[in-house]
């Protein structure tokens, strides 16, 4: 017999169809004509489109000067015909005693579970609230398991917000530039507020959160099954550095054999925007060492090195990336039928030649489950 979610009679036996939908429908050619930006109304979900998901990290700091990391991720994908679903993963990752904790939900529409406006993404007990162009409040308090939850408030400059690639049309791959995604962040969002981990309640005081949100592919747009193998994969990061600095960048293979495409956007603190798109100006590669899952037998290279070439010198970057700690694998299988390792990271190395430290949140996807 299937296991059914408690909240909407969701057969788990399709979540494994949805996860590669999520994850491998992403990057297929956008028909719908190009618009400019809307904040705050492109926070929110598309309806237009088939897959999407707005997502935060960071790392937080406690009244007792202890540090946290989290994740909260909003996802929309398509199963059946055209019918919406709305998987969420949140983790929260306490780095003095290198314990990561995670939970997730998927649910539909149906009885008002989930759903999306101009003011608010929700699926189940998580909640992303839209309060202003880069403002926002995130509740995860999952009824169904009480270990951790999270309310916290976020706000940021309007200048804070990054549009990556041409204006926010994210291309994925110089092969064949048909493939892209809407795609924009708001670094250095301010964060404040309340953790909770088992009976331990943890006042936030201060945090950088990252937000991240992506889209694509209409409903018009046609099927394409090269790239919905389940052998594409990508590497992505996001940093914060002490100097102001702000960093995107990712890699994207179309199958296991394919050579690593990478892209970077780099904010510098003076507001100047450098997009790095052409082939040889990022370098985004892993040490040979691999950490192996004891839950999933997965292997993730955990340390890496980032280095760019660019006409502008202050974006000139050579950063030696390395986990807070090892385990913070999210086995997403449940919801969305894969898993992936997203986690915080230390940040530490050159800018224009001159020493520089930060953080960020590190998150591969490899090629196989």
């Amino acid at each position: 017999m299937m296991k059914r979610n408690p909240y909407n009679f969701f057969p788990l036996s399709v979540k494994s169809r949805i996860g590669i939908f999520l994850l491998f429908f992403f990057f297929s050619p956008l028909l719908a004509d190009d618009r400019p930006f809307v904040f705050p109304k492109d926070h929110s979900f598309h309806s237009r489109y088939k897959v999407e998901w707005c997502y935060f990290v960071g790392v937080l700091k406690s009244a007792e000067g202890k540090e946290y990391g989290y994740e909260l991720s909003f996802f929309k994908g398509i199963f059946g015909k055209n019918q919406e679903v709305f998987p969420v993963h949140f983790a929260i990752s306490d780095f003095e005693n290198q314990k990561h904790h995670i939970t997730q939900t998927i649910e539909r529409k149906l009885g008002g579970m989930a759903g999306y406006d101009v003011g608010q993404i929700f699926s189940g007990d998580y909640t992303m609230r839209i309060l202003g162009k880069t403002d926002f409040r995130l509740i995860a308090k999952d009824r169904g398991n009480s270990s951790i939850s999270l309310d916290l408030k976020l706000n940021s400059k309007i200048s804070d917000l990054l549009l990556h690639g041409d204006n926010g049309k994210s291309i994925k791959s110089r092969k064949n530039p048909n493939f892209y995604s809407y795609y924009y962040s708001i670094p250095g969002l301010f964060t404040t507020g309340e953790l909770t981990i088992g009976e331990k309640k943890i006042r936030i005081v201060s945090g950088d959160s990252w937000m991240d949100h992506e889209w694509s592919s209409p409903f018009d747009s046609p099927p394409n099954s090269k790239l919905s193998d389940p052998s594409n994969s990508w590497d992505w990061i996001c940093i914060q550095l002490e100097d102001g600095t702000k960093i995107m960048a990712f890699n994207f293979r179309e199958s296991p054999n394919s050579k690593s495409e990478s892209f970077a956007t780099v904010k510098l603190n003076s507001g100047k925007k450098v997009g790095l798109n052409q082939e040889g100006e990022v370098s985004f590669s892993p040490h040979s060492s691999k950490w192996k899952s004891p839950g999933t037998q997965k292997e993730y290279p955990l340390f890496w090195n980032l280095t760019t070439r660019s006409s502008e010198k202050e974006a000139l970057l050579d950063l030696k990336i390395e986990p807070v700690f090892e385990d913070q694998e999210f086995d997403s299988r449940p919801t969305t039928g894969f898993s992936y390792w997203e986690g915080a990271v230390k940040i530490l190395g050159t800018r224009n030649g001159k020493k520089v430290k930060g953080t960020g949140y590190l998150e591969l996807k490899g090629n196989q489950n």
